[in-house]
């Protein structure tokens, strides 16, 4: 029986009400999410930016991670990776399509985009619009929530190949586990029995993960890397196979 003038209180509700107020605390269990993550480059009206969700199941106090933060881990990533410019000027919208080739391409890099499996490999000479359209893609796999890595090639694979050991097993397993990699400029400035060897173990171990997708730029033909390495290039042309694009011979850049 309820006393007049006394509201009863949902012990739930006061669980969640001392859960709000712990998370401006450091105390709280999930202030490592708080720590590694920035939570000020996206908005989430979810979980407020906290980067958690609280919740109560059976009178016990629970939380969980919010969607958001694969995209902000992602967002951190391309920081780090000095791609912040690109992503902000690379974008679908900017993508110049003055002829029947570019039209195709972007029409392409958008269906990617919107897929949930597949590789993308895009070649041509230099300017000719490639990073720009891997971005694009990668600004809008983000987007979806997926966990995006860049990797630019020629200045990555000289680091992995200095690596001992241990460092460089650590540091091949994120390129070989996250789940969206973008090789920029793959082979570029030539291609040594060593890139050949790095290139093949990172490949081939995504390659043997259907849920791994990869996109690349080069001014390699696939052909070429198939003559190259056969059991590397074959892996790339099966996975990628339907996005496959060689880009028009025209430096973009000379234009602007």
């Amino acid at each position: 029986m309820l006393v007049k003038g006394v509201r009863k209180i949902n012990p739930y509700m006061e669980i969640l009400m001392k859960t709000i107020q712990d998370s401006q605390t450091s105390n709280f269990t999930t202030t490592s999410l708080l720590e590694e993550c920035e939570l000020d480059n996206v908005d989430c009206p979810i979980c407020q930016n906290k980067g958690y969700i609280p919740y109560v199941k059976d009178g016990a106090l629970f939380s969980k991670e919010c969607e958001c933060m694969n995209k902000r881990r992602s967002i951190r990533r391309i920081q780090k990776s000095n791609m912040t410019d690109m992503l902000m000027r690379y974008t679908f919208d900017a993508y110049q399509t003055p002829d029947a080739d570019r039209h195709q391409i972007k029409h392409m890099a958008k269906r990617f985009a919107e897929d949930d499996s597949g590789w993308f490999y895009i070649c041509g000479q230099s300017g000719s619009g490639k990073s720009h359209i891997c971005t694009a893609i990668c600004a809008r796999l983000i987007d979806r929530g997926n966990d995006v890595y860049y990797m630019r090639w020629r200045d990555e694979s000289r680091q992995l190949k200095a690596m001992i050991t241990e460092n460089l097993d650590e540091n091949l397993d994120r390129l070989k586990t996250v789940p969206v990699l973008y090789i920029d400029d793959f082979f570029k400035g030539g291609c040594s029995d060593a890139d050949l060897r790095l290139a093949f173990e990172i490949i081939n171990s995504r390659y043997n993960d259907s849920k791994l997708r990869t996109i690349f730029s080069s001014e390699m033909m696939l052909k070429k890397v198939m003559a190259l390495d056969e059991a590397l290039g074959s892996r790339i042309y099966e996975r990628a196979k339907g996005y496959i694009i060689s880009a028009p011979s025209e430096n973009w850049r000379t234009k602007q």
